[in-house]
Parts: structure tokens; sequence; C-alpha cells
């Protein structure tokens, strides 16, 4: 079952994406609207907004896994990525953010903390690859 839904989620991600932003070099454009926001306890509230993350391959294998430099709101990191599906995971200044599709459409933004004090909140997100 899980194999199934990891080629369901694959698939998802090469029909949004057009066949020659796949390679190097080329950006990918994940356009999103927010939906909610949840806390470290489970807190979850409606929430909204718009984040586009741009995504620039820096070196990737056959299936998408590599580096790459994502972009968001002012903001500019090397990224690494499991596969062109994702998960793709960075870091900013202590926090790491881990980006993780749940369907073709629907995305799981998650921010963890690590200090003395572990903090974590996540948003769900309803994006599509526009390039």
């Amino acid at each position: 079952m899980r194999g199934a839904i990891t080629h369901l989620i694959l698939a998802g991600a090469f029909i949004l994406t057009p066949l020659p932003t796949l390679a190097e070099g080329a950006m990918r454009v994940l356009e999103c609207s927010i939906e909610k926001q949840c806390d470290s306890s489970a807190s979850c509230t409606p929430d909204s907004g718009e984040l586009v993350f741009n995504m620039e391959p820096i070196k990737l294998d056959e299936n998408g896994a590599g580096s790459y430099e994502v972009s968001y709101a002012n903001n500019r990191y090397e990224m690494k990525a499991m596969s062109y599906a994702g998960p793709f995971i960075w870091n900013t200044g202590g926090d790491t953010n881990t980006l993780l599709a749940n369907s073709e459409t629907k995305f799981l933004w998650h921010r963890l903390t690590l200090s003395s004090n572990p903090e974590a909140n996540m948003q769900f997100l309803n994006c599509a690859f526009t390039q």
C-alpha cells in the first residue's frame, strides 16, 4: 500500500511539472495558499495567505534526489530533496524545515526549532507547480 501511495505522489509531481522543468538548472515554482496552521500540541486554526517556493535545481540524480536552492518571502536557502516529489528539507538558522507532499495539490510545511524548549509548527498548504 505504501508503495502505491509513493507512486501516486510521484506520478502527480510528474503530471503537474512539465518535463523540461525537470532538468537541472530549470526553476520549479510551487504556488501555495495556506489553509490552516497547527502548533506542536496539535492545536490548529484556519489560516490564509499566499506563499511561493522557487526551487532551482543545483545537482539532481535521475529520480530528482539532490540539492536545490529554495527561495520564498525574500529568503534563500540550500535545500535537499529525496525525489522530484520530495520530501524537501532545509535549515533556516537553527530551524529545520520539511515540505511534504500529501497528494498532487496538498502539502505540509513543518518547521522544527531545536532548543532547550523545542517547538514545532505546521502549515497545511494547497499548492500547484506552475513552472
